[in-house]
């Protein structure tokens, strides 16, 4: 779909946050409304990433944890399986969106076609990407600070993450008619993946940063007034927080569907919930949209197993990338997408 750029109202805001024990990076707070043939206007935003620096250590032995979120929608954990496939696959994303991996980007920043680790779903951050979201709803505003001023990165620590980085995306698209959901959250992927009306495609970069490990991603639907009054009513507003833990951890995660369109990849409602996953002998059952994820802390063999009898082997040690292992109709086990571990 083109865009109008005769209609496009951009604004830019440079951020920093600086004390004695932070080393940060100045984020550029870049919002623009744009419109969209068919009358169904569209936003994007995006915040700079925020580098803190930690002293930790590895936990002897090892430890899993299951780090899902159960009540994650299947609007959610469609959008977690964009971000994911985007980032174990930035090359063919690119190519499928018709631009080149750098394209628009500002020198220095780069991006390769080298895969980037998978993202597990947070409780925490989610729990800060839904009510963010719900507010900017619920009091009409499209901005990464709130209106009290709040910043995503004091929200994510008041919720009690702790990051040694982090940096938030965030969507929106509205009609006065109604919205297909489905088809909206795929769009507002490509608004922030292909980002063409942001310069330095600051949510591309947010996206495929190498160092993010978890996500939240916050989506909700509802009436939303714009600054000039215009209502829409019927909204999606996407808030994405993205950040790696200052307490250390590897991530394997995944998600169990059945590819009923057989088109080869996740597509929405296809997921499998309330699905036993097994790491060693920590247990779990996936999330409404057929998701999972274990912490894993330390290092050692693992044993990954389905209900379905499928197993997969791995020897895990401190720093390596997170591995993302999905069932597919119950018999075909794809590790990074069809990648071999990133390690």
């Amino acid at each position: 779909m083109g865009l109008d750029h005769r209609r496009l109202r951009e604004v830019c805001r440079c951020i920093g946050i600086g004390a004695a024990f932070m080393a940060c990076a100045v984020g550029c707070n870049s919002a623009g409304l744009l419109a969209l043939p068919g009358g169904q206007p569209a936003g994007q935003d995006a915040i700079g990433i925020q580098s803190v620096g930690t002293n930790g250590s590895d936990a002897p032995g090892f430890v899993i944890t299951p780090a899902g979120a159960d009540d994650v929608s299947l609007l959610e954990q469609l959008a977690l399986e964009r971000i994911n496939r985007a980032r174990l696959r930035p090359g063919l994303e690119a190519a499928a969106a018709g631009i080149a991996i750098n394209e628009g980007l500002t020198p220095p920043a780069t991006l390769s076609v080298l895969p980037k680790q998978a993202v597990a779903m947070n409780p925490i951050l989610r729990q800060t990407a839904v009510s963010h979201s719900r507010d900017m709803l619920n009091r009409n505003y499209f901005d990464h600070n709130d209106p009290g001023g709040s910043s995503p990165f004091d929200r994510m620590r008041l919720a009690g993450f702790a990051f040694v980085t982090a940096g938030e995306n965030l969507a929106w698209r509205g009609t006065t008619a109604t919205l297909d959901p489905v088809n909206t959250v795929e769009m507002q992927h490509d608004d922030l993946f292909i980002d063409a009306v942001v310069p330095g495609r600051g949510h591309r970069l947010v996206m495929l940063d190498a160092r993010f490990r978890e996500v939240g991603i916050g989506i909700v639907r509802g009436s939303f007034r714009r600054e000039d009054g215009t209502v829409f009513t019927d909204s999606i507003m996407q808030t994405q927080d993205f950040g790696t833990s200052a307490t250390d951890g590897i991530f394997v995660l995944g998600v169990v569907y059945n590819d009923a369109n057989r088109n080869g990849q996740f597509d929405y409602g296809e997921g499998s919930a309330n699905s036993p996953v097994t790491l060693n002998d920590m247990e779990e059952s996936t999330n409404n949209g057929g998701g999972y994820s274990f912490r894993v802390t330390g290092s050692g063999n693992f044993t990954l197993r389905f209900a379905s009898g499928q197993t997969r082997d791995f020897d895990i040690q401190p720093g390596d990338a997170n591995i993302k292992v999905d069932l597919v109709d119950g018999r075909r086990v794809i590790v990074n997408l069809g990648l071999t571990p990133l390690n």
